[in-house]
């Protein structure tokens, strides 16, 4: 184990190298950005949310896949709170099917839609000189695995709970 302290800045995923938009983007826009990040043979999404920015590139919020979605069919949102209908049996996502011809149609038609509308606000940042054991416990508490890093005020990346998984991995000499 290094007796250097291990801070939240060395492990940080920059902002250039982490899906962010502005916020007067489209939903089309959100999507294409996270598609922008992928790994692997098989073009895998990297990350799961983009972070959402004013025009002065202040951090305004997050848009994740599951809002998008939310954005291109809000007929799925609605079916998945039914509660009780007849014949509802553990197979309950073949009730998928009965939304199946409208999702396709509808969700064409709502790229359009700006991100604004289904962007939720960013709850936790974590300042870039944090201790990674005091940001491993933000996320513990909070269930917020991906924090904002943030440095005279402005947002500079992303560190996620991969990152300091694998910081204190290698700090337990692993």
């Amino acid at each position: 184990m290094t007796t250097e302290i291990p801070v939240v800045r060395d492990y940080t995923i920059p902002l250039e190298r982490y899906p962010h938009l502005n916020e007067k983007k489209t939903l089309r826009d959100a999507a294409k950005v996270i598609h922008t990040f992928t790994a692997g043979e098989k073009d895998q999404l990297r990350y799961s949310d983009a972070l959402v920015v004013n025009d002065q590139n202040q951090l305004v919020g997050r848009i994740t896949m599951t809002d998008i979605l939310h954005g291109l069919a809000p007929q799925l949102v609605e079916a998945t709170k039914v509660n009780k209908f007849e014949g509802k049996t553990a197979d309950f996502a073949n009730l998928a099917l009965l939304v199946e011809d409208s999702f396709f149609k509808e969700c064409s038609l709502q790229w359009s839609q700006p991100i604004s509308k289904f962007m939720s606000a960013v709850e936790h940042t974590v300042p870039a000189d944090t201790h990674l054991l005091q940001a491993l416990l933000i996320m513990l508490n909070t269930k917020d695995y991906n924090l904002p890093v943030v440095a005279n005020e402005m947002i500079v990346g992303v560190i996620r709970m991969e990152e300091i998984f694998k910081a204190i991995s290698s700090h337990c000499n692993l």
